[in-house]
């Protein structure tokens, strides 16, 4: 199998990749203490940005804001909004596209999202954005914001194969959009693989690898089998009798992501996102190990 780097022309050899992360909001005044302990953790990686989920209904909304504001807060942090249009007219979208601009965030990941308890194909609201690539374009046509879209390197559940997947990759960056970022993987295999056939279909905008911190793995686990992500066999032996939480299991879920960066920093990729589980502990375990501390940002954030 060739290799294709994700990004080109900013790659050197030997050098550390660039990292951004992904948190959850807080939704409770502990979750919120906590976010700070995790904005200074993410800070001394220097991170491109850190990127705030947003989920159906009004509550999650509030929380997403809430946790943007105070990451932002952080002097050095760069903020994501993510943003779903799936059950929004598009006046109700572009109100929270709005304040996410009014809040001064540096990009928006654009998504479709899905109806909370709704089952069967997707319907786009009425009157909103039809999918993400929509949402995309209505993002570029504005302006004033990074716009970022989603990958599925096993495919998305929903999209019948990964040619299809592909092609809905192609027309969101064909958007003009910044780069895709990809849901989580376990084996370095699958994206190399998933990137051989998006260069194949004339895509060339960067495709960002996803690293998930398995902060529990039967949780996690039961959530790749529901998004389509295979869990290779070696995972399974390796936290096998291991209770979440407990120092070995750390210990070992910070090994397997190290371990998974450095493999695609060895092979050319310079950016990897971090989904962080909102775990300080792994975030900067992992992050030591993969060797992504440097040590004269880090000097200069102290």
């Amino acid at each position: 199998m060739s290799i294709v780097s994700p990004l080109s022309g900013s790659f050197s050899p030997g050098g550390s990749p660039r990292v951004s992360f992904e948190v959850f909001p807080a939704r409770s005044t502990m979750q919120s203490d906590g976010m700070a302990e995790l904005a200074q953790v993410m800070r001394k990686y220097d991170p491109l940005f850190a990127s705030v989920t947003y989920g159906a209904g009004g509550s999650s909304h509030q929380a997403s804001f809430g946790t943007v504001g105070q990451l932002l807060g952080v002097d050095g942090l760069d903020v994501v909004g993510h943003l779903t249009c799936a059950g929004q007219s598009r006046v109700q979208t572009d109100i929270v596209i709005e304040r996410y601009a009014a809040q001064g965030v540096k990009g928006i990941l654009a998504l479709r999202g899905d109806m909370p308890g709704i089952t069967g194909p997707y319907q786009p609201h009425p009157e909103g954005y039809e999918n993400g690539a929509d949402l995309a374009r209505a993002l570029i046509a504005r302006g004033g914001l990074d716009t970022y879209v989603a990958a599925y390197p096993e495919s998305h559940p929903a999209s019948g194969s990964l040619h299809s997947c592909i092609g809905n990759l192609k027309d969101k960056l064909a958007t003009g959009a910044r780069a895709a970022i990809t849901q989580f993987f376990f084996d370095n295999r699958d994206y190399f693989y998933f990137m051989e056939q998006v260069r194949a279909r004339g895509i060339h905008q960067p495709i960002i690898p996803g690293i998930l911190l398995i902060h529990d793995f039967a949780k996690v686990a039961s959530f790749a089998a529901k998004c389509q992500a295979r869990i290779p066999d070696h995972f399974h032996t390796a936290f096998d009798g291991l209770t979440p939480h407990s120092s070995q299991h750390k210990a070992r879920a910070c090994e397997l992501a190290a371990q998974q960066i450095m493999q695609l920093s060895a092979q050319g990729v310079d950016h990897v996102h971090i989904y962080t589980m909102n775990r300080p502990d792994l975030v900067d375990q992992t992050c030591k190990l993969a060797g992504l501390t440097q040590p004269a940002r880090i000097a200069s954030a102290m």
